[in-house]
């Protein structure tokens, strides 16, 4: 009766069309990937897919953190910075996250 799934979708069309915005400002951001409200980005040095950067997504992820956004990094590598939020969030809160997390990215760069 709450239509989740539809809501999910939104929620991740919403968050990865954000996401492709900020990878085509980023060329670290090597991959937007995710399913519904599940979404993860991959990060790499220079754009090279064939060197994750750990190291960056630990700053953005603390960075993030610092400016009230918590993100998780998780991944083989510790490249991967993944975004999974309530399905009942407001486009105003999502859209505020998408935003904490490009200024994260600007001051850690």
């Amino acid at each position: 009766k709450d239509k989740l799934l539809e809501r999910s979708r939104a929620v991740g069309e919403r968050l990865t069309a954000g996401l492709n915005a900020l990878a085509a400002k980023h060329t670290s951001i090597g991959d937007v990937r995710g399913l519904g409200a599940m979404v993860a980005i991959e990060l790499f040095k220079a754009g090279d897919v064939h060197q994750p950067d750990a190291d960056l997504t630990k700053a953005i992820v603390a960075e993030a953190a610092k400016r009230g956004l918590i993100l998780l990094s998780c991944g083989v590598y510790g490249n991967v910075i993944r975004i999974l939020v309530p399905l009942t969030i407001d486009f105003a809160h999502l859209d505020e996250g998408l935003g904490i997390l490009a200024t994260a990215f600007e001051a850690s760069l």
